[in-house]
């Protein structure tokens, strides 16, 4: 990863391209987010407007540990974004899913602060997700009252058949992904289905164990693991 992909300041909130924090526009009301193009700033606002405001920016300078999570969250994000899309796209199992699967449902993880993390890399853990309807992702978040307007909104929020929607739990504080497929996600649909069900298999023990050793990198594990039940060992 090279130190401009490193730099989660230079990337679009709203198409995640990492551009460059020269080249970024920040939204000028709230002064937190940022987008690479005019485009993508017009096509956030029917969601990022239900919390633009100048008061957010000053909430979280009056509270320095909601901050320092904030930052420390986007880093991790930045970090492990390209894993996260992995885990996603095998999570959903789209050989065997209905077409409309990605406009549907949407990815869940779970993550918390480790307590005394041995290293930046492993500041968090994961104890928990899933893939999820909308529908009932929206009904868990009314049930601890925290379906806000903003919130309801960004779940609902469809770009699409072929775009997924990862959404980050990690403490108080919430963070919606999204993501196109490569050729409209053809070569995952078109996928053998045995080996589509066998990555979807125990997915979420295998993404515990690469966050809690802090290497995105990790994940190729559980992708052998899932080839080796459908195609057996390589020879010796």
């Amino acid at each position: 990863m090279s130190s401009e992909d490193k730099d989660f300041k230079g990337r679009c909130m709203y198409c995640n391209t990492n551009v460059g924090r020269d080249k970024v526009k920040t939204c000028g009301r709230c002064r937190l987010v940022r987008y690479c193009s005019k485009e993508c700033q017009v096509a956030s606002w029917k969601t990022h407007k239900l919390r633009c405001n100048q008061n957010l920016r000053e909430s979280l300078a009056s509270d320095p540990a909601s901050n320092a999570l904030n930052t420390a969250l986007s880093k991790w994000i930045n970090a492990w974004r390209d894993d996260l899309h992995n885990w996603a796209i095998r999570a959903m199992d789209l050989a065997n899913s209905p077409p409309d699967r990605l406009a549907t449902h949407c990815f869940v993880i779970e993550i918390e602060r480790r307590p005394n993390p041995p290293s930046a890399s492993q500041f968090f853990r994961m104890h928990g997700g899933g893939v999820e309807t909308r529908a009932s992702f929206i009904a868990r978040l009314e049930e601890i009252n925290e379906a806000s307007e903003e919130t309801v909104a960004c779940v609902n929020e469809r770009r699409g058949t072929d775009t997924a929607q990862i959404i980050i739990l990690c403490e108080d504080l919430i963070r919606f992904l999204w993501f196109s497929l490569r050729d409209g996600g053809a070569s995952l649909r078109n996928r053998d289905s045995a080996m589509s069900r066998a990555l979807a298999e125990k997915w979420q023990q295998g993404m515990i164990g690469a966050i809690e050793t802090g290497r995105p990198r990790a994940s190729k594990t559980h992708l052998n693991g899932a080839a080796i039940k459908v195609i057996g060992p390589p020879p010796v």
